[in-house]
């Protein structure tokens, strides 16, 4: 689960001025539709990204963001597995909180593994990178209709040049962006490959700039 994030954001960090999204030569298909989708996301003042491991159907993961009046950001991540139960990331701008295997571990300012994030440091799973496009990396594009008069968006991700570039092993990256038949961005998918392991995840978003109040499970873990 932590490979299918960590390529995302490495891929993303690797090109120039750390952006995604760099022109190509020729069109690709829903290129409108997702970089302002893309561009939209970076100015969400909340929401909720949740992960489905298309695999097993289960929703193992979930990142959830706000901001304050005074520019600090409130953000919970939680991912769950067989082998190591309940994990989650809690900071609310002061206090960084971790709770792992029952146990809560309490960081403040200048401790060492603290972290905080804000307006103008925003965590990176906030910015609309999980929703992965990055078209100088894409060889072909394609575009199906859905039943329901939607329509899904496909890249094929050239794993060679990501691999030169980043020294990974990938021989599969694809993603999809499904819009609605308003045209209504639905849901997003990445399945990824290295030949002994795959990741089929699907990325939901739901409360964009309507989440109000987070909990900390780390609290609510002492009562």
């Amino acid at each position: 689960m932590k490979k299918f994030l960590a390529v995302l954001l490495l891929i993303c960090a690797a090109m120039p001025m750390g952006g995604c999204s760099i022109k190509k030569e020729y069109d690709l298909h829903g290129k409108e539709q997702v970089e302002a989708l893309r561009e939209s996301a970076k100015g969400w003042q909340s929401g909720r990204y949740l992960l489905t491991n298309i695999n097993t159907d289960v929703m193992d993961q979930a990142f959830s963001f706000m901001y304050s009046e005074d520019g600090f950001q409130t953000y919970l991540y939680e991912r769950v597995s067989e082998e190591n139960g309940y994990y989650a990331e809690f900071s609310d701008g002061e206090t960084f909180y971790v709770l792992n295997g029952g146990e809560v571990s309490i960081l403040k300012s200048g401790a060492e593994g603290y972290v905080s994030y804000s307006r103008d440091n925003p965590h990176p799973y906030s910015t609309g990178d999980l929703l992965f496009y990055e078209n100088l990396f894409v060889k072909s594009s394609e575009e199906a209709p859905q039943e329901d008069g939607g329509i899904d968006y496909i890249y094929y991700y050239n794993a060679e040049k990501i691999n030169d570039t980043l020294g990974t092993n990938l021989i599969e990256f694809v993603t999809e962006y499904v819009f609605g038949a308003d045209g209504e961005f639905e849901y997003f998918v990445q399945r990824n490959s290295d030949g002994e392991n795959s990741y089929a995840y699907r990325i939901d978003v739901i409360d964009a700039d309507s989440l109000t109040e987070i909990e900390n499970p780390a609290l609510a873990s002492d009562e």
